[in-house]
């Protein structure tokens, strides 16, 4: 009986742990709106945006902040591009969401070689990318 108890609890167990696993692989499938884009690369005082930011204005950044803020950006900017444009033209929408995930690319490049230079241009491209996109594509 103890034998049968046993058998069954620890079925249960793995039965569980794999909806689990299947719940987080389906999560990580799911795209992310672009409100949940925007308040995870942009929102507020330690979004990954403010720190490349800060990096960007030392010669020496921290490349493990730096690569954490680079890790949202290669997460999150594709997922821009898989959602409809808010408003406006669904071509620039298009080539703007594009030239973002294409800079997040350039940007983990980057950081992966630490290289300086071309962080702080990743950087500086994008966060100069928002006013293009947003006069463009935000809702009022």
């Amino acid at each position: 009986m103890k034998s049968l108890i046993c058998g069954a609890s620890l079925a249960a167990l793995i039965v569980a742990a794999g909806l689990s696993a299947a719940r987080v692989d389906a999560a990580a499938d799911e795209t992310a709106s672009v409100e949940v884009v925007m308040k995870k690369l942009f929102a507020g005082k330690s979004s990954p945006n403010n720190t490349l930011k800060a990096a960007s204005k030392t010669d020496s950044p921290d490349w493990t902040k730096v690569k954490t803020a680079s890790e949202a950006f290669s997460k999150y900017a594709p997922d821009l591009g898989k959602n409809d444009a808010p408003k406006g033209d669904k071509s620039s929408w298009a080539k703007l969401t594009k030239a973002l995930a294409d800079e997040s690319k350039s940007l983990s490049t980057a950081v992966d070689k630490k290289d300086v230079a071309g962080f702080k241009t990743a950087a500086k491209n994008i966060g100069g990318s928002c006013k293009a996109c947003h006069d463009a594509h935000k809702p009022e």
